[in-house]
């Protein structure tokens, strides 16, 4: 990688290279990311050339990753892809998997691929200065084992940043690094060994916000660097190559609804099956919150992947309020950031159809689908504009104190906005694919009309927004509703309906 300079348009060698949301989301599915997470324009868009091509062979790749949905996603790709050959895998121990379970999954995941030569290894102690991940994010973690096989143990007899040093020293070629956990493991071995900089072609981070609000609790950092924020540092400070893909990219890829019926319709491989039946038992997967983070940096290694980019120096601070953010730093390291995905459906497409080990193709919607989808989209219009119009009032705020008028007042206009709806949905011809579907979606709604002299009432009565918030649990579930915006997106229509949470 070339010297570069901060802002300069560069191209990721493409084969190596405080509203009252809380309560709303109990009512309507209104809580997308944030408006304001744009990412800075790029007009470099490199065209991918398939590594399987590339002279020499598969890229060698050092996998250093903590398995979650996500990083299981990204290592089933990379093992699936002709045009990689992964030679080792280390776990940090200040991964959300920790190294017992991070070791289960990832020896069962080798199993089933036919792939138990691949030695795998974990950290030792977690370093100084470490942070923890949420007790939240770590529940039913234990749920990625499911199918699996177990008791199955390494070759490897030493830690995760022993076998990175010996499989970087030992490999005739360079070595690509895919990232995408804490970064305690690869510091280390930097650290003890600092003469295998010279064997790491790059490392291929997914992590980091630079342009973008981070996704961590008070947003200043990406979770993977604020963990273990000093490793971070060192990493990038090491003079190895880096792409850094960071939110500013994966922030254009979003698990799509249909992700799940994906799964389902692409040829059964045995990695489509695994990773199909996670997505079911993580149902948060689909919910709008979740993107293709590690997914898409592992593309980016393949080189299946058009993306946008920029040379920029960066640093990452590593300690006090703002640790592990990433910042712009005229003394910091050059590194390629990742900006941008020029197509996400040609990526999501080609994610699915790599693991499944053919094409897939999302079904296209006909006429009569369409029109149906144009009507549900019309019904729902004056719905969503009382919506918005209600929550920009400053006074919804949850920072502030409780106003039971306001509260009620404003859901109660809410409510009437619903009962309008419902009298237009039940207007709408359904095509007979989706005529159940459609009946199913009239008699949710026509539960949330029931409810509302009931839920204002309680609202009204509420004396603190924990209150308010309980209040909403008698609503009606939502199946229904998601189940059309599902059934759209799987034929190409961007529908959003205001479904309750």
């Amino acid at each position: 990688m070339s010297e570069v300079t901060d802002g300069e348009e560069i191209m990721v060698r493409p084969a190596r290279a405080g509203v009252m949301i809380a309560a709303t989301c109990l009512l309507v599915a209104a809580c997308t990311p944030s408006e304001t997470d744009q990412t800075v324009p790029s007009t470099t868009m490199p065209t991918p050339t398939s590594v399987s091509a590339t002279a020499g062979g598969p890229i060698p790749v050092v996998v250093d990753y903590s398995p979650t949905v996500s990083d299981v996603g990204g290592l089933l790709y990379l093992l699936s892809h002709p045009g990689v050959e992964v030679i080792a895998i280390s776990l940090p121990v200040t991964g959300e998997a920790g190294c017992e379970l991070g070791m289960e999954v990832t020896l069962g995941i080798l199993a089933m691929m036919g792939r138990q030569e691949i030695p795998v290894a974990c950290g030792s102690d977690a370093p100084a200065g470490a942070n923890q991940w949420p007790e939240e994010f770590l529940a039913g973690h234990e749920n990625l084992s499911f199918g699996l096989a177990t008791g199955l143990a390494s070759s490897f007899p030493g830690t995760a940043s022993q076998l990175i040093a010996e499989t970087v020293a030992g490999s005739d070629r360079p070595v690509t690094v895919w990232a995408v956990a804490p970064l305690t493991n690869l510091a280390q071995a930097l650290s003890d060994n600092p003469e295998i900089v010279s064997g790491i072609e790059e490392v291929v981070i997914m992590g980091g916000a630079v342009d973008v609000p981070g996704n961590t609790f008070d947003g200043a950092a990406e979770w993977n660097l604020f963990i273990d924020p000093m490793s971070a540092a060192a990493v990038v400070a090491s003079g190895v190559p880096i792409t850094l893909v960071p939110l500013d990219a994966t922030n254009q890829v979003p698990v799509p609804i249909w992700y799940q019926a994906g799964l389902a319709g692409a040829s059964q491989s045995d990695q489509i099956i695994y990773l199909g039946q996670m997505v079911r038992i993580f149902p948060s997967v689909t919910s709008g919150f979740y993107y293709f983070w590690d997914e898409l940096a592992a593309a980016v290694v393949a080189g299946e992947v058009e993306i946008t980019s920029e040379a920029a120096t960066i640093s990452v601070v590593s300690g006090g309020g703002e640790q592990g953010r990433t910042v712009r730093d005229s003394d910091g390291s050059a590194v390629a950031v990742a900006t941008g995905v020029v197509d996400p459906e040609a990526f999501y497409l080609e994610f699915i159809s790599r693991l499944a080990g053919s094409p897939y193709q999302r079904p296209v919607a006909n006429a009569a689908e369409v029109a149906y989808f144009d009507s549900l989209r019309d019904s729902v219009a004056y719905l969503q504009s009382v919506v918005s119009e209600v929550l920009s009032d400053p006074d919804f705020d949850s920072d502030k104190a409780y106003n039971p008028p306001l509260v009620a007042a404003g859901f109660d206009r809410i409510f009437g906005a619903f009962q309008a709806s419902l009298v237009e949905a039940e207007a709408v011809e359904p095509p007979d694919d989706l005529a159940q579907e459609h009946a199913a979606y009239l008699a949710e709604l026509q539960g949330v009309v029931a409810a509302r002299s009931s839920i204002v009432e309680g609202l009204g009565n509420a004396t603190t927004w924990e209150e308010a918030f309980s209040v909403f649990d008698q609503l009606p579930g939502n199946g229904a509703c998601l189940a059309l915006v599902e059934k759209a997106g799987i034929v190409g229509v961007d529908l959003e309906l205001v479904c309750r949470e």
